[in-house]
């Protein structure tokens, strides 16, 4: 049941996006009122569809006080909130830091299938991230911060899986690592195909526009650099960290899913203006809800490459709307 009413929202949402994207729509304030409703319908659905992983209670767990957990989970949130508004983009040389500081304080042997499969995803992010004129850093830099994002932070995170237990249960897993490269090209492509409609909704609701730097037809394959990074820095290391730190005060079930919340919305906020203001707020949970919450399930159920082709065929999709918008082709 929970497969057919997701399909069924599918079908509808996608129906429905394509055909108000031929009409011309690209902006809030006209793409908005039908189709946020079926969007958080989705969200929904998809979220029913894959739940997160069955984590197993251990014996010595502690019992979960749900109002201390969200005073917690809300602390962090903000503390995260104002770190970044007052670093800026500058803060993700940090996040490479606190990596390498958690691999040091992991002290686990280096997996050497890991690292050269990190390293490779890291050179295609790199090469990605040169056409990306828009980037807060220089090309070259942009593409060197990747290097050194990417490797320690998928590193990190699978040794931080590895010791809250969550890698045996297959959370957040690599499926090339574990079922090889046939596994993890079919779930990046099963994360395209999932994300389709998100895809459209993306263009709709004005996240094609202000972005002239997509002007050659393949300059949308820079989605490869968000697909892969950000999963790294913004999924695979903070939600386990985050769980390493909230399973001290509840059940790993609950733990998760305030991970899930917390990272989600903290890195939804990353992609607004920042501040505190009434629409930062506003955006910040409509991009956690819409976008952040799905990709994160679909990591947590599916595996990183599914969520890696979820999160490309977003960015693909919406710089292509770009391309044509930038280079009148768009429809009339």
């Amino acid at each position: 049941m929970r497969r057919t009413v997701f399909v069924g929202l599918w079908l509808l949402a996608t129906a429905v996006f394509a055909w108000q994207l031929t009409q011309g729509i690209h902006d809030f304030e006209a793409g908005a009122l039908p189709a946020l409703p079926i969007a958080l319908a989705l969200t929904i659905a998809l979220i029913w569809w894959l739940p997160g992983p069955d984590a197993r209670q251990a014996a010595d767990e502690p019992e979960t006080r749900r109002g201390r957990l969200f005073l917690l989970s809300l602390t962090v949130l903000l503390a995260l909130m104002l770190v970044s508004t007052v670093f800026g983009p500058p803060l993700l040389f940090g996040v490479m830091a606190l990596a390498v500081v958690v691999l040091l304080w992991l002290r686990q042997p280096i997996n050497h299938r890991e690292a050269a499969y990190a390293a490779a995803l890291a050179v295609v992010a790199a090469v990605a991230a040169l056409p990306m004129i828009g980037a807060k850093f220089p090309p070259l830099l942009w593409a060197a911060m990747q290097i050194a994002l990417v490797i320690p932070c998928l590193l990190a995170g699978w040794g931080v899986l590895r010791k809250t237990g969550l890698a045996s249960a297959s959370v957040g897993r690599s499926l090339l690592l574990s079922d090889g490269w046939r596994a993890a090209l079919t779930g990046a492509v099963q994360g395209a195909v999932i994300g389709v409609p998100w895809a459209l909704l993306n263009p709709l609701m004005g996240g094609s526009n202000n972005n002239a730097w997509v002007t050659a037809w393949w300059r949308p394959l820079a989605a490869l650099q968000p697909g892969i990074a950000e999963e790294a820095w913004g999924r695979m290391l903070p939600v386990p960290l985050l769980l390493l730190l909230l399973q001290r005060y509840a059940r790993t079930r609950a733990a998760l899913t305030a991970s899930v919340l917390v990272a989600g919305y903290w890195f939804a906020y990353l992609h607004t203006s920042r501040g505190f203001g009434a629409s930062t707020m506003i955006s910040t949970l409509m991009i956690g809800t819409l976008y952040c919450l799905p990709i994160t399930y679909v990591w947590l159920r599916r595996g990183l490459e599914t969520a890696m082709g979820f999160h490309f065929w977003q960015d693909f999709v919406r710089w292509v709307v770009a391309y044509m918008i930038n280079t009148g082709l768009w429809f009339s």
